[in-house]
């Protein structure tokens, strides 16, 4: 993997909104986020942090920012934000964040709450505010050299509140002003006020003392560090609060970081007022109007297509009209297009298209106008096979129980073989491969993904090596520990989320030493922070284990209600378990169990339809219904669940789900065997202990009519049905059974060749 060109980025405490304009500057795109929060629910709102954040988002406009902006943000709120300004940042953008709104400092760390803060448990901190230093972090993956200025230091709103914030839920008092904390090399980190202090908001209707001092200092500071700023920006605000309040830094710049570039700063204006007009004295400016239809794209280069529809070169390029839906980028002479990206969901939708238009004034011989529109219409792979919280991605996403296989590895494996080479597609050719069992295959696409320098394909790939649910002598992919970590700890260092979930939950639940363990929460909690419902779930799952050392039912029942929230199958199956034992304070309802595991179940989760059954059987939703709770076992089954083959097997063997019989519950234990389930597997060989050879031999040929081959089902393993197994052994790549194997190594050696050609979604696990 190439080494990164370090970018900078700078990172302002007071606002942010999505306006996209102009890309300017041969060192890359230089991106502001800026945040707001006045609007509070229940905690004193403040009068002058959305109209900081407007000022400032407009300021940076005027320098050459493409600003992304939102304001009155709710945690929801919050995590989207943070996905969709990381999906919009180019790598090797300059970056600024500026954030105004309510902040709080708990034990050794500082908190930005979203409006809808609600400290109702002492549990209630992962889920209702955002981790300033994780923010930094996650910006630190996209650049190298990083600002931070954070207006946010007002009057604590929870005095005389205790909260847990570590894994051993110690409690920390909620104080007021920020706290000292590390930041990556090649960063700045700026407070409006120094440590423990507290930041005023200012007069009503106007800004408050800091970033008045930032609008009315940083135009004066051209081709200057922005340490040299923030100097000027100290003494204004001591000067002005007659001491009261002192801004304060931290820095680990190693490379200046300039604010405004190349010469006078404009005064802050509106974006259509910084885009420069072509030169119309030389000659009368012609018009044309010009129609283009491109594949969507993180960027697409414009040049050569506008000059050849236009028939002449097209000399210098300006800005008259902004795009609505991207951004325009002129670095280097060149001119490229940047549609605005946000997560966008794919499921039951077969194709998506960006329509966007824009005009750009044109110089040389022939100086004129082009008025450019057209549609970018989305590759039928990203639209099957795109990925969440992918950050090289398009943004359209499906979760893996929402892709149709067949379809999507037809669209991938097109769309490949017409942009060789491309990262992203080759990653999504893996996930269409792995969703219709080729396990090889995509661990071959996601390799490839990743030498081509994809960040999601290192986690997929580390997947793949790492998983106790495939079957390695029928999938030649190696279990190899120690390269699954080091894929997902480069994909951690580049930010991405899932691979912080699958480092955190092992180390959580097997680190060596407590140090591990505490590393595995907080990945755990910076993937959780991004809205990685995945994360929740896990630590909602270890605080409810009442095996745990750490088991704290209240403080597992706000992850689980959290993933829930954001409509998680894994929150319903995991509410439904709550629900159904009962935990701390929450009593057992089996009507909520059985919603919520029926919720869970129709999305696609593995396990909730065998708990469906098993509250069947157990007359928890009423009189048992045998064949009701077959049905449920043999979706469960199909989804990888042993205990669905297991307790199918069962029920056939009661007598309960005639004409189903012995043969047929043979078919479903052989099943089980193979399925990482030690206890399912065990109760599916006690039941096949008992059962006449006869029987297994059926199963064994039902199987091989599943598996493609004629044969007829009469209970005798004959030369035709030891031919066919073989046959199908051989496709699946096993050895063929010894002459002298019994009927449960057949029934077995059919189980196996059936899983292999039907693998179960390892992703979904």
């Amino acid at each position: 993997m190439s080494p990164r060109r370090p970018a900078r980025s700078l990172l302002l405490a007071a606002a942010v909104s999505l306006g996209l304009a102009t890309l300017a500057g041969a060192e890359g795109a230089r991106i502001a986020l800026v945040v707001g929060n006045g609007n509070y629910q229940r905690i004193p709102a403040l009068d002058n942090a959305v109209r900081d954040a407007r000022d400032i988002a407009d300021m940076l406009r005027g320098f050459g920012f493409t600003v992304q902006e939102a304001h009155d943000l709710d945690r929801p709120g919050f995590e989207t934000f943070l996905r969709t300004a990381l999906l919009n940042i180019p790598e090797g953008s300059e970056l600024v964040f500026f954030y105004a709104g309510h902040g709080i400092q708990i034990g050794r760390r500082n908190y930005l709450l979203p409006t809808d803060v609600a400290f109702e448990s002492v549990y209630d901190l992962p889920v209702q505010s955002v981790t300033l230093d994780r923010v930094v972090e996650l910006l630190s993956a996209r650049g190298a050299s990083h600002v931070a200025m954070i207006d946010a230091c007002r009057e604590n709103p929870f005095p005389n509140l205790r909260l847990a914030a570590n894994l051993d839920a110690t409690l920390f008092e909620t104080k007021s002003g920020f706290e000292v904390f590390s930041t990556p090399i090649n960063s700045l980190v700026a407070f409006s006020t120094s440590p423990g202090q507290v930041a005023y908001d200012g007069e009503a209707g106007g800004n408050g003392p800091y970033t008045q001092a930032i609008l009315a200092s940083a135009g004066q500071y051209s081709d200057e560090n922005i340490l040299t700023m923030l100097a000027d920006v100290r003494q204004r605000v001591y000067q002005s609060t007659s001491g009261r309040q002192v801004p304060w830094e931290s820095s680990t710049l190693v490379q200046p970081f300039y604010l405004v570039q190349g010469g006078t700063a404009p005064a802050p204006a509106a974006p259509e007022a910084a885009i420069s007009q072509p030169d119309r004295s030389a000659a009368p400016v012609q018009a044309l109007a010009i129609d283009l239809t491109l594949p969507f794209a993180r960027e697409l280069p414009l040049g050569d297509r506008l000059a050849e529809q236009a028939g002449i070169p097209l000399g210098d390029v300006s800005v008259i009209e902004a795009p609505q839906h991207g951004q325009i980028d002129l670095a280097g002479g060149a001119v490229t297009y940047r549609p605005h990206l946000a997560e966008t969901p794919m499921a039951d939708r077969t194709d998506h298209i960006l329509r966007d238009r824009f005009s750009l004034g044109i110089g040389g011989a022939g100086p004129g106008i082009l008025n450019v529109s057209g549609g970018v219409p989305a590759l039928a792979c990203d639209v099957q096979a795109g990925d969440a919280l992918d950050l090289q991605g398009v943004g359209l996403y499906r979760l893996p129980n929402q892709i149709e296989p067949r379809r999507a590895l037809a669209a991938c494996v097109q769309d490949v073989a017409e942009n060789p080479g491309m990262a992203r597609l080759l990653y999504q050719l893996g996930r269409a491969q792995q969703a219709s069992g080729d396990l090889q295959s995509a661990h071959d696409s996601f390799r490839a993904a990743a030498a081509a320098g994809h960040i999601r394909a290192r986690h997929a790939a580390a997947m793949l090596l790492l998983s106790p649910r495939l079957d390695r002598a029928v999938v030649p992919i190696p279990l190899d520990e120690a390269q699954g970590n080091a894929l997902l700890d480069e994909a951690i260092a580049s930010g991405d989320p899932f691979a912080m979930h699958s480092r955190g939950l092992r180390l959580l639940r097997n680190g060596p030493t407590e140090a591990d363990r505490q590393r595995g929460f907080e990945l755990l909690e910076r993937a959780a922070e991004l809205g990685h419902t995945y994360s929740m779930n896990e630590l909602g799952a270890y605080f409810l284990d009442p095996d745990s050392r750490w088991f704290r039912p209240e403080r597992g029942l706000t992850y689980l209600r959290a993933s829930a929230e954001r409509k998680d199958i894994y929150g319903y199956n995991n509410l439904g378990l709550v629900a159904l034992r009962g935990y701390g304070k929450v009593k057992p309802d089996h009507a909520a169990a059985r919603a919520w595991f029926e919720r869970a179940a129709e999305g696609g989760h593995p396990f909730a339809p065998a708990n469906l059954g098993r509250m069947i059987m157990r007359g928890q939703l009423g009189k048992p219904d045998p064949r009701a709770a077959l049905r449920w076992y043999d979706i469960g089954l199909a989804r990888g669940d042993g205990w669905g083959g297991a307790n199918a097997a069962d029920i056939i063997l009661g007598g309960n789900a005639r004409p189903l019989g012995p043969a047929d519950a043979a078919l479903r234990a052989a099943k089980a065997l193979d399925l990482p389930t030690a206890e399912a597997a065990s109760r599916a060989q006690t039941l096949l202990d008992g059962m006449a050879a006869a029987d297994l031999d059926r199963a064994t040929q039902m199987i091989l009519n599943e598996l493609g081959e004629a044969v007829a089902v009469d209970g005798r393993a004959g030369p035709v049905t030891i031919e066919a197994l073989a046959r199908a052994g051989s496709r699946a790549g096993l050895e063929a059974l010894p002459a002298d194997a019994g009927a449960q190594e057949r029934l077995r050696m059919a189980a196996r060749i059936w899983w292999a050609q039907n693998p179960p979604r390892v992703d979904l696990f």
